[in-house]
This record gives structure tokens, C-alpha cells and sequence, in this order.
């Protein structure tokens, strides 16, 4: 009697257990569902006022939170945006230069606060021996700005970084170099040389074998303005409720500063390389993504700060692009282990607003942190 009575409460409480269970499941998933939707919707709202045409991702570790993409990749042929649609990246490209010069400093081979001196010996005397690696990846470095003829230039020279800093970089400094920051790609097409020299490998071997292969990002590299590459997208402006192509530039010049091709997909496999140490330490990371004490808000490539998020006070690490007609921005929020990857083919300021509690980016980031 006994025995049937315990089996009879058992079996209740089995019963009890996985309606629970059920119930917990379908909550979840209708909760992650309205938070989806909630996502959609914002980057729908967003195209149709022309401020954003593209792809997001958001992470969670190994979690993906949210994967959409709205608008087309290209207009003429209306072939629409996906998540294996490939995007210029633009400036995020400069956080993968600072990688391969973070991992040259823990090998021993760079000081980062020796100066450009040591590292380039053709590069002028007296302005290369002012400025320090570390200002040069804190764009802090005082040197002379690339003008606009370099980024439309066909002459194929351009994309040897020696011989651009010959003909450009090599100038008198505009100020005394770490007083302050002054976005220069210059300052990355000049890093890009001295992982050359160091490593003797071009920069697109050294990408390919201590970053791209080992992290199996096989759609991402470098691109060239006559390369035919499936799934990229076309670039354009917004302007008057109407869209037009880009303006002409010559993506390769941009080398170490700013020539990558990437997708969503691939730059979540970057910020969990990142978060999890697997191709740089700890320590070199934090010392990388470590902001600046004289500069605020910069880091080695990236920029760090604080941002009140649903009341949490959480720390961003940030990377954004911008090349006529295409937008890039990577987040990370470290505390939460979340990535959050914006790509778009359409001019936009509305992703670059993030720091001020601002845009699209600052609506998406807001709704994935927990109320």
C-alpha cells in the first residue's frame, strides 16, 4: 500500500516537473521571440527612414540573441541583404592591425613605447624618432593627415604602405605627438608597415596566418576595388528619401587602416576570439582594449568606455567604420560576454552615437542588457 501510494506522489510530482519545465521552456522562448521582434522592428523603422540598410548580430556567448537583416545589398537588381552578405568593414579592419601588433609585443618583438625609429630605419630621422608605437595605435601620433587624392588614386603604388609613407607621412608633426587624438589612417598604414618589416611577410599573409585561418573567418580579406567576390554588397547614400550609388574610392589604398571585407558571422567569431583570449593573452588584451589615461576614451585600435544600460552601468568596447557608402560597427560588452555586429551598405551617422546613449546602435545594445 505503501509503495503504491509513494509511486502514485511521484509520478504527481513528475507530472508537476515537466508541465514546469514546459512552461519555463515556452516562456524563454516567447520572451526571446517579443525581445526579436522588438529588434526587427527598431532596424525596420530605421530603413525606412534611410538610416540603416544591412545586417546585425548579437551574441551572447555561444547564444545568438538576434540575427536579421533589412534593406538590399544591391538596388539595381533588388537582391536583398542576408547574413552571408559580405560588407566593407571599413575602420574595424584597425583592430585587427592592432591584434597583429599586440601579438608582436607579446612575442618580444615590438616595444610599445618604443618609437617608429627602431622599427622603420628609412622613415625621417627626427619626426620617427618622436613617435611611439602606442601613439600611433591611439592615433595620437601628430603626423601629417593622407589627403584625399591617395584614397582615389589608381596608381597601384598606393598600396605599398613604404611607399606611401615616403610620399605622404613623412612631413612635420602637427603637434607634439601623444598630446592628443587626431584620427589618421595614416597612423594604421604605418603599422601595417612595421608588422611587414618585423615579420617579413606582407600584412595579408600575416592576417591570414595569425588571425584569419586560426579563427576559420573564411569570409573575410582583404579587398580590391577589380575583385569579383560573391555575396558583396553595393554601397550607397541617403539622401531626399531617395538612395544613390557611392562615391568612387579606391578600397585596396586603404591597406592596414581600413580595406577588409567581412561578414556578421565572421566578425562574431573575432569578439569571441577576443573575449576568450584564444589568439592574444589576457593580459596583452586588456593592456589593448585598456583606454587611455590622457585621451579618455581611446584604447590600442578600439575605444573603451562606461554607458548606463537599463540603469547598469556596463563597459563598451567599441570599433567603428565608415568608407562612402558603407558602415561598420562592432560592440562588445565584456562584463555581459555579449558582441553586437552592425554592417551596413548605406551611409549612416546613426550607428555612431552609441557613446552619448544615442541611435540605432544604443536602441538594439539597450534592449539585449536585462531590465
Amino acid at each position: 500500500m505503501k509503495n503504491t501510494e509513494f509511486t502514485q506522489q511521484k509520478n504527481r510530482y513528475l507530472k508537476i516537473y515537466t508541465f514546469l519545465l514546459m512552461f519555463l521552456s515556452f516562456s524563454f522562448a516567447a520572451n526571446a521571440q517579443t525581445e526579436n521582434s522588438k529588434i526587427q522592428q527598431i532596424l525596420e523603422n530605421a530603413y525606412t527612414k534611410g538610416e540603416f540598410s544591412g545586417v546585425v548580430l548579437a551574441a551572447k556567448g555561444d547564444k545568438i540573441l538576434f540575427k536579421g537583416a533589412v534593406g538590399e545589398a544591391n538596388r539595381e537588381w533588388k537582391i536583398p541583404n542576408s547574413v552571408s552578405t559580405k560588407f566593407r568593414i571599413c575602420s574595424v579592419t584597425k583592430q585587427f592591425t592592432a591584434m597583429l601588433i599586440m601579438q608582436l609585443v607579446e612575442q618580444g618583438k615590438i616595444n610599445l613605447d618604443a618609437t617608429i625609429a627602431e622599427y622603420l630605419p628609412d622613415f625621417r630621422k627626427d619626426t620617427a624618432s618622436k613617435v611611439s608605437i602606442r601613439n600611433l595605435l591611439l592615433s595620437a601620433s601628430g603626423l601629417p593627415l593622407l589627403p584625399d587624392e591617395f584614397y582615389v588614386s589608381e596608381d597601384a603604388k598606393m598600396t605599398d604602405a613604404k611607399f606611401v609613407i615616403g610620399k605622404y607621412l613623412q612631413g612635420d608633426l602637427l603637434f607634439n605627438s601623444g598630446e592628443k587624438f587626431n584620427y589618421n589612417n595614416g597612423d594604421f598604414i604605418i603599422l601595417g608597415a612595421i608588422v611587414e618589416q618585423i615579420s617579413g611577410k606582407s600584412y595579408e599573409q600575416n592576417l591570414r596566418e595569425k588571425i584569419l585561418e586560426p579563427l576559420n573567418m573564411k569570409n573575410t580579406g582583404l579587398l580590391k576595388n577589380e575583385t569579383v567576390l560573391l555575396n558583396l554588397a553595393s554601397g550607397y547614400t541617403f539622401k531626399d528619401g531617395n538612395f544613390f550609388k557611392e562615391s568612387f574610392v579606391q578600397i585596396q589604398n586603404f591597406g592596414a587602416a581600413g580595406a577588409l571585407v567581412s561578414t556578421v558571422e565572421d566578425l562574431l567569431l573575432w569578439d569571441k576570439a577576443l573575449m576568450s583570449y584564444k589568439i592574444l593573452s589576457k593580459k596583452s588584451t586588456d593592456e589593448m582594449f585598456m583606454p587611455s589615461a590622457k585621451l579618455g576614451f581611446v584604447a590600442l585600435g578600439s575605444w573603451n568606455y562606461k554607458l548606463n544600460l537599463n540603469g547598469k552601468e556596463k563597459t563598451i568596447v567599441e570599433r567603428q567604420g565608415y568608407i562612402n557608402g558603407f558602415c561598420a560597427l562592432n560592440l562588445i560588452v565584456p562584463e555581459e560576454n555579449i558582441s553586437l555586429v552592425f554592417l551596413s551598405n548605406t551611409e549612416t551617422q546613426t550607428l555612431f552615437r552609441t557613446y552619448a546613449s544615442q541611435g540605432l546602435s544604443f536602441k538594439v545594445l539597450n534592449n539585449l542588457i536585462g531590465k
